[in-house]
């Protein structure tokens, strides 16, 4: 839904695309080249143009047609660029594509920024109880209970998960909008879970291999 909205409003002229690429290009891991090559891609889409050849993109770009190619082969690899069949106004089918990928992709970096922005504090705490209820009754918008607070103290105390396992848990919540303690809670039990497996199977094949050798000796 948030791709569709992106999209609505770069098509309407709401939002600049090309400032917005020229913003985040880099962090997105994207080379001067392909961004501009993006901006092109997004100008066709907005003129409803959805087939696009290696000579359509030379025209703009000082560039040959291998590299136009390459470039796009570049950006389909990074999953940047996507191309698909759609059925033409005579009913044959021809290849379309898209960029909902770059939108997605920078919709994830902006959603990224803000909930590091949201979880990062320059207040200092004596305790990581103190850390953690803060940073939860920010986030969340809300008071924590007593009982809540104790859930976070047996996650530090008993559980011994650490901030950073904390913070990506809050991170999941609010990307799944969901606010709750005891969501968090699931998440990190989920975690502890399969770091339990991952310690157990390493053990389990060492055994069965003395067991083995002891049959066959």
């Amino acid at each position: 839904m948030e791709v569709l909205i992106l999209k609505k409003m770069i098509n309407e002229g709401i939002i600049d695309f090309d400032r917005l690429l020229k913003k985040t290009y880099k962090e997105l891991g994207l080379t001067e080249l392909e961004a501009f090559l993006l901006m092109e891609l997004n100008i066709l889409k907005t003129k409803d143009i959805h087939f696009v050849t290696p000579k359509i993109l030379t025209k703009k770009l000082t560039i040959t047609d291998e590299q136009a190619l390459a470039l796009m082969d570049g950006l389909m690899q990074k999953k940047y660029l996507n191309f698909v069949l759609i059925k033409g106004q005579n009913g044959k089918q021809k290849e379309s594509f898209d960029i909902d990928l770059t939108y997605r992709k920078i919709l994830e970096y902006y959603q990224t920024k803000i909930i590091d922005e949201m979880m990062t504090s320059n207040v200092k705490f004596d305790t990581l109880e103190d850390e953690i209820v803060e940073l939860l009754e920010k986030n969340f918008q809300k008071q924590l209970k007593p009982l809540e607070i104790e859930i976070i103290t047996k996650w530090i105390h008993e559980h011994k998960y650490t901030k950073d396992d904390i913070k990506e848990a809050v991170f999941a919540a609010i990307k799944a909008n969901r606010y709750s303690v005891s969501y968090l809670d699931s998440v990190l039990l989920k975690k502890r879970q399969v770091n339990q497996d991952i310690k157990v199977k390493p053990s389990v094949k060492k055994k069965s291999q003395v067991l083995k050798e002891f049959l066959e000796s």
